[in-house]
């Protein structure tokens, strides 16, 4: 039976998933009217810029957005933006928006993204204790960074690593203050982690690992950050980078299977009919490993978008791919590829302090996953090549 809608297309968030998913699908035949929902103020626009390149002042706004405004008409999308949807229907085939606005729909894609977590610790809602996501954020933060002098990072992953450094090129004073070893330990790779410090150090970080923020203090706007190993730090800005976590609040009592996620087929489909998802929000079922995964990258984004796009349209589509994403801190470019687990055995192959080296991840004597710094892209696809393949070693 034919449904009655409002949009044939309709997606939930307006990040670089959509903007792929919109582009892939008017490619691939997708036809019908698209309505494009997001709570941002801005069209679609590229996030890795917010805590490097655009922070720094080295891009402008209009270097940011994934299309020119003129792509959304001529390829007949309306874009409902400072909107919000609520709540998802299945059954009903409906959304409903934050002002109350019933809409219709041929096919939902949901790809709202993901949003930063804050420490739950006494003075977090002080003016000043900041995180970063939109590019708002971004805009506000480096309005404030002119300003401000010294700042406080919590967190040492990519926002929290990438933001120190960025904020330190701008001249601020920086203290990074980490529960962990260093920057980017996450990775699993001491050697590279070890290297960072000294870097960071070098650059004039002030670096306060294991340890965690107990408190922000201040009246009205902060003034210090307190540790629980008894730092005192002052700070006329924070920047928490503490993680974040999917939105699917939207789902609540959809009957959509949620866990760390929607949880998607290796086409992105989920357990109701036409709901699909993408994107940070989506924890796919990898085609090649059989596991799930949720990853939070650019490429990701930009992969999973082209390819639900297709799907959406009725055209061939896979989750099957090896993720790769970067980072730049100081000038020093890495690129992970696929996973990098704690319990992998890891070979280094060159030395990062001469920014030329490969880390190789082996489980069970199988390349799993790589960080590279000053390889060539040829290197880099002869890794993701042995990682797809299960080899042991690295041709070339």
């Amino acid at each position: 039976m034919a449904i009655d809608v409002d949009a044939q297309l309709l997606i939930a968030g307006g990040g670089l998933t959509s903007a792929r998913a919109v582009e892939a699908y008017r490619e691939a035949g997708g036809e019908g009217r698209v309505l494009l929902v997001t709570a941002d103020r801005h069209p679609p626009y590229h996030r890795p810029p917010l805590s490097k390149r655009y922070l720094r002042g080295e891009a402008d706004a209009d270097s940011v957005f994934v299309k020119p405004e003129s792509f959304w008409a001529d390829n007949d999308v309306e874009l409902l933006l400072e909107r919000r949807v609520e709540r998802v229907d299945p059954g009903g085939h409906s959304v409903t928006l934050d002002d109350g606005t019933l809409l219709r729909y041929g096919k939902l894609l949901v790809a709202t993204g993901s949003r930063p977590l804050r420490l739950p610790v006494p003075g977090a809602e002080l003016e000043g204790v900041r995180v970063l996501r939109t590019l708002d954020d971004s805009t506000a933060l480096k309005e404030a960074a002119a300003a401000a002098d010294p700042a406080v990072v919590v967190g040492a992953s990519f926002i929290g690593s990438e933001v120190s450094a960025s904020l330190t090129q701008l001249g601020v004073a920086v203290s990074l203050v980490h529960r962990g070893s260093g920057p980017f330990d996450l990775l699993g790779c001491p050697e590279l982690t070890a290297y960072l410090v000294e870097l960071f150090r070098e650059r004039g970080v002030e670096l306060v690992l294991g340890d965690v923020v107990a408190r922000f203090t201040g009246n009205g706007h902060v003034e210090a950050a307190e540790t629980e190993g008894g730092r005192r730090l002052e700070a006329s800005l924070v920047v928490q980078g503490v993680g974040v976590a999917p939105n699917t609040e939207l789902l609540v009592g959809s009957g959509v299977g949620v866990d760390n996620g929607v949880l998607v087929d290796e086409r992105f489909a989920s357990d109701a009919p036409d709901v699909y998802a993408a994107g940070d929000v989506a924890n796919v079922l990898d085609p090649r490993t059989h596991r799930r995964r949720r990853v939070e990258h650019w490429s990701n984004a930009n992969f999973q978008g082209a390819e639900v796009g297709k799907v959406l349209a009725g055209a061939d589509g896979s989750a099957d791919t090896i993720p790769t994403f970067f980072s730049e801190v100081f000038g020093l470019t890495f690129r992970v590829v696929a996973e990098t687990p704690a319990d992998a055995e890891v070979e280094l192959r060159g030395a990062f302090a001469d920014r030329a080296a490969t880390a190789l991840f082996r489980d069970g004597g199988r390349i799993v996953g790589a960080i590279l710094v000053g390889r060539s892209d040829e290197e880099l696809e002869r890794v993701r090549d042995a990682v797809r393949e299960g080899a042991r070693d690295v041709e070339g």
